[in-house]
Parts: C-alpha cells; sequence; structure tokens
C-alpha cells in the first residue's frame, strides 16, 4: 500500500512545487506580448505624446567629411496637440549649402510631424510587422529588443531595430535605416536616436546620423534636445 509522504518529505515537495510555480510566473510576466499587441501599445504611448502641446531648443550639427564643412543651426521647437510640428531658427553659422541641407531636414519634420501624414509611417500595427529577438538593459531600463520592418517603403519609414521599455512601452532606442532615399543630398541615412521620458512621455534626447552619397560623401549629423517644457494635460 502507498503513503503519502510525510513530515520534511511532504514540506519538501510542497517548496518545491511553490518554487516552480513562482519561476514559471516570473517566465510569463516577463514574456513579450505577440508582436501586433506590442505595437499597438508602442503606438499607444506615441500618440500620449501627440495629445500634448510641448517645447523643446534643439542644435544641428552637420559635419561634411569631403570637402570639411560643417553648419549648425539652433532652433526652438514647438508641437501641438492635433497640429504638429514648428520649428523657429534662433541661430545659424557655417558652411551655407550644409545650412540649406538641415533646413530642409527641418521642412521634412515638420511635414511628417502633420496628423494626416505621421499617421501613415508611425510605428505601429497598421504600417510595421515586428518580431521580438530578445532582452537588453538600456539606461537602466529592461528593454525588449524589436526588429522592424515598414510595411511600405518611404522616406519616413525605417528599417532596423528598436529597444522597447517593458515597463511603458516606450522607445528607448531607436538603431535604423530610413526605408527610402531622403534626397539626393541625404540618401539613406543609418540613424541612432536616444529617448528619455519627460512628464510622462517619451521625447528624443540625442539623434547621430551619417549617410553616404555620391554627390557630397560621408556627412554627420548630430542633434542635441534641451530644455523640454511639457504643458500639463
Amino acid at each position: 500500500m502507498s503513503r503519502e509522504p510525510i513530515g520534511p518529505v511532504r514540506a519538501l515537495s510542497s517548496g518545491v512545487l511553490l518554487i516552480c510555480a513562482g519561476l514559471l510566473a516570473v517566465v510569463v510576466a516577463g514574456a513579450p506580448p505577440p508582436s501586433r499587441d506590442l505595437l499597438a501599445r508602442i503606438s499607444d504611448t506615441a500618440a500620449r505624446r501627440h495629445a500634448v502641446t510641448y517645447s523643446s531648443s534643439r542644435e544641428y550639427r552637420l559635419v561634411n567629411q569631403r570637402f570639411g564643412k560643417t553648419a549648425t543651426v539652433k532652433i526652438r521647437m514647438t508641437s501641438r496637440a492635433g497640429e504638429g510640428k514648428q520649428f523657429t531658427v534662433i541661430e545659424r553659422s557655417g558652411s551655407t549649402r550644409l545650412i540649406g541641407l538641415i533646413e530642409k531636414i527641418i521642412e521634412s519634420e515638420a511635414e511628417s510631424s502633420r496628423p494626416a501624414v505621421s499617421e501613415q509611417h508611425e510605428i505601429g500595427p497598421g504600417n510595421y510587422d515586428a518580431r521580438v529577438t530578445g532582452t537588453e538593459t538600456i539606461g537602466g531600463r529592461e528593454c525588449w529588443v524589436v526588429n522592424l520592418a515598414p510595411k511600405n517603403k518611404t522616406k519616413y519609414t525605417v528599417t532596423g531595430r528598436a529597444w522597447v521599455d517593458q515597463a511603458s512601452f516606450g522607445i528607448v532606442r531607436l538603431d535604423a535605416t530610413t526605408a527610402a532615399s531622403l534626397s539626393v543630398w541625404v540618401g539613406s541615412p543609418h540613424i541612432v536616436e536616444d529617448f528619455t521620458q519627460i512628464g510622462g512621455i517619451w521625447l528624443p534626447d540625442h539623434l547621430k546620423s551619417v549617410s553616404s552619397t555620391l554627390l557630397l560623401g560621408t556627412s554627420e549629423l548630430e542633434i542635441r534636445y534641451t530644455d523640454y517644457h511639457v504643458e500639463q494635460r
């Protein structure tokens, strides 16, 4: 006749079961959501940014290696809910041609921020396919590493990787290439952009991009974002 485990044996068996259950809960809790759900959460996080008005100062610095030229443009940017971004140039210095290129980049960003345009390229299930490839800690935040593939290749969509904060579903870092050429001068730059959370929304903190074209050779653009002000909702 079989006997039930008693005393220390029963306690040990119960302890093992509890440990196994705890480990299973950790694994399930840390599992990423399905790709479409993950993209939807990323889109929701971006929507919270679009729903508020915020402003910042920016410094654009463009360096062209072939001709040894540089240019710097300082601006004030304001993003208004339901309208998009507006840019005011504060200061220009350096190569006239490179200043012109920076201002075209600014014009392109202003255009892409308009609600009717931004909904066509925002990272979300309607515009992208995604695949989670692992996890990594960025800036002290536990992130899912996500491969992004645009459903339509345009100058506003990108191909590459995003590091997505597991707690808030905000993009912490983006390492990607534009899916289509921006222009004959800029081509399809490789972009690395870091983001920071301010006032509960995720905003760009630093961007560096490198492009190479037959006309200009290699150019490096760096954008620094400072002095954010987020209006209270």
